[in-house]
């Protein structure tokens, strides 16, 4: 059976990462894990640790009920440390055969390349990178209805 397990480190996430891995999981029958990986650098965005943990941890679980209402083996785990170490450990004793995390926006990318390379060289599965979905703005919509007339 196939493994996915998708790392949420960021606060910021938009939980693209979760919805793919559950997509997927769906069409082949693999189970998914999310591991949310709290460090303490959380905090410097003005919330506690707590407060910012708690919020993750709920958008977590919505998805995971939504994963399970449709047949998906999922599970969640929670660890403190620095990402790529307990990505990397996580992926090697849970034999994982696909690495699901979202890219960054901003200037997070640089760092996250370098991350992925480290990861990619020490973990033996794949690694897929989702980016966030756009929104439709409202204006698209409105041109799409002017053509039509």
């Amino acid at each position: 059976m196939e493994r996915i397990l998708v790392g949420i480190h960021s606060p910021d996430t938009s939980f693209w990462a979760g919805v793919h891995a559950l997509n997927l999981a769906k069409r082949i029958g693999a189970r998914v894990s999310f591991l949310l990986v709290v460090d303490r650098v959380l905090g410097s965005t003005g919330h506690s640790d707590k407060e910012i943990e708690t919020s993750l941890r709920k958008k977590i679980e919505s998805l995971i009920e939504e994963g399970r209402s449709e047949g998906i083996a999922v599970d969640y785990y929670l660890t403190y440390g620095n990402f790529e170490s307990e990505l990397i450990r996580f992926s090697q004793e849970n034999k994982v055969t696909l690495l699901v995390v979202e890219s960054p926006r901003g200037k997070a990318t640089e760092h996250f390349s370098s991350l992925l390379e480290k990861i990619r060289h020490r973990i033996n599965c794949r690694i897929e990178v989702v980016h966030e979905k756009p929104a439709l703005s409202s204006s698209h919509g409105e041109k799409e209805k002017k053509k039509r007339r």
